[in-house]
């Protein structure tokens, strides 16, 4: 929570900056800073800030928002025309400093007892950025195809500071973007070691399975409706369909902090393991998960 609050209070601070070195630079003696962006653009800019710990997907709706409005008012698009310069070095100040943020550390990912020691404490295929950490265990129930590959992560997401809706906002941006690839693709390799024929990380395809986003579970007698996605795990070497051959599932489970910091659970599992039917969510791993947050 601390690497959060510190770029929040920086924000702030360099939107001050900017209007002192700007206002210098014109040999200004006295400063009015909150004329120095025009009619509420001070206000303006800080309330933004803060709206990074309130608004549902952060960035994604404050800025259009933002916009808009600057669009539509005669008002703001005369500002913008008077004090566009120095909005525009401070916003674009702001965006980089907010993206540099991606960098904080992260807690380290939640650690079931039950589990044992991770296998791995490591991902080599995990990109740079945003931060994250992850553990990976290797489990098995009953023997035969009943094992399960789990991963915990934490990882630092950089377009809010607000829990609501984080999850859901995230996993869209990952979808998007195609993120959660080079992360699994660890897990794609304990899963080859696991099964009678050969899979590829680098020729594997997620593809979403349409379900519901949400999901109540129990831990500690205590009810906890957590975001969640499920893929179907193809392999397009294994077969000719370009939609590849089925060779497992990705359960995936998300639990959000406030500051921008978000928990996820990924249980991948081949496919004729017994819990792809009956227990489609991974209730008792994912329990087990959250007791332990």
């Amino acid at each position: 929570m601390i690497g959060p609050v510190l770029i929040t209070s920086v924000m702030v601070g360099l939107i001050f900056a900017v209007a002192y070195f700007l206002n210098r630079s014109e040999n200004n003696e006295s400063i009015d800073y909150r004329q120095a962006y025009g009619d509420k653009g001070i206000e303006t800019l800080i309330g933004a800030v803060i709206l990074l710990w309130i608004v549902p997907w952060g960035l994604f709706l404050i800025v259009p928002i933002l916009g808009i409005l600057s669009v539509i008012s005669p008002a703001g698009r005369q500002s913008w025309k008077e004090f566009g310069k120095i909005r525009a070095y401070a916003i674009s100040s702001m965006l980089l400093l907010l993206l540099l943020g991606g960098f904080a550390p992260t807690s380290e990912p939640i650690s079931p007892e039950e589990w044992g020691t991770p296998l791995f404490t490591e991902n080599p295929n995990a990109p740079l950025y945003p931060a994250g950490q992850q553990y990976t265990w290797l489990l098995s129930e009953g023997g035969g195809l009943n094992v399960e590959i789990v991963q915990s992560l934490t990882i630092r997401t950089t377009h809010q500071f607000s829990k609501i809706s984080l999850a859901q906002s995230t996993f869209a941006i990952a979808d998007l973007f195609g993120m959660q690839q080079s992360r699994l693709n660890q897990a794609i390799d304990l899963l080859d070691e696991q099964i009678v024929f050969n899979i590829n990380s680098d020729e594997m395809d997620l593809k979403p399975i349409q379900d519901k986003g949400k999901h109540t579970f129990t831990a500690d007698n205590t009810e906890h409706e957590l975001d969640i996605r499920l893929y179907e795990l193809r392999s397009l070497t294994l077969s000719s369909d370009p939609d590849g051959f089925k060779v497992g599932e990705i359960f995936c489970v998300a639990k959000s902090s406030w500051g921008g910091e978000l928990d996820i659970l990924v249980v991948v599992r081949p496919i004729g393991h017994t819990g792809l039917a009956q227990d489609r969510y991974a209730e008792t791993l994912t329990s087990q998960w959250i007791a332990s947050s």
